[in-house]
């Protein structure tokens, strides 16, 4: 169970007393989450105030870039806002390995406990309800489950919450990551201060 959908009910759980356990099929808190991008505050904000002064959020998105494409012509709209943008309407790039990790901190700090290499292989039920989870042979009992196994979840397709997903409904992405110091950062893109600019394109028609 990973990302944000599991740590952040985590950590608001643990901050009202409840016994809460966080079971990670990775060898560490977001080691199995290679996404990244763009995290919006909105949200964060209420539950960690200030959560960006401490966080390892990349940079503040100032710039933002939204191009619609046809074959033959495009359409840009150019977005700025500046430092007096409240916290809460700000957005940052992020590493998600690195900003669940934190996150998982944050839980652990509140009382929550976190085991880490364990695979949930079934959900115990009894009396319609489900009661616990079966990981690497072991039954553990909890009053809640919260499955965040992602998109494909074979837990929730067994419970029948969800259907087994079409090929045409998602999409396999392939990202790589490359690894530059601050000051080429800074001087490719023109941006002295922790700032970072972002370009959206929709091409049209829709990508296969």
């Amino acid at each position: 169970m990973l990302g944000l959908p599991v740590r952040l009910p985590a950590l608001v759980l643990a901050r009202e007393g409840a016994q809460v356990l966080v079971i990670e099929r990775g060898n560490s808190a977001g080691a199995k989450n290679v996404t990244g991008g763009r995290l919006y505050a909105h949200s964060l904000e209420h539950i960690i105030p200030g959560f960006a002064d401490s966080a390892p959020v990349e940079r503040l998105i100032t710039h933002e870039k939204l191009a619609f494409m046809t074959e033959k012509s495009a359409m840009t709209m150019d977005y700025c806002n500046g430092d007096e943008t409240s916290p809460s309407q700000r957005s940052y790039s992020v590493l998600r390995s690195k900003f669940d990790a934190w996150l998982m901190e944050q839980a652990e700090e509140a009382g929550a406990q976190l085991i880490t290499g364990i695979r949930v292989d079934n959900l115990v039920q009894r009396d319609g309800k489900v009661v616990g989870v079966e990981a690497d042979g072991d039954v553990i009992e909890a009053k809640t489950v919260i499955l965040a196994d992602g998109v494909n979840s074979i837990l929730a397709e067994k419970l029948g919450m969800a259907k087994r997903v079409k090929p045409t409904d998602v999409a396999v992405g392939v990202k790589e990551l490359i690894e530059l110091p601050k000051s080429v950062i800074e001087d490719r893109f023109s941006c002295r201060v922790i700032r970072a600019r972002l370009v959206c394109l929709r091409d049209h028609p829709p990508m296969a």
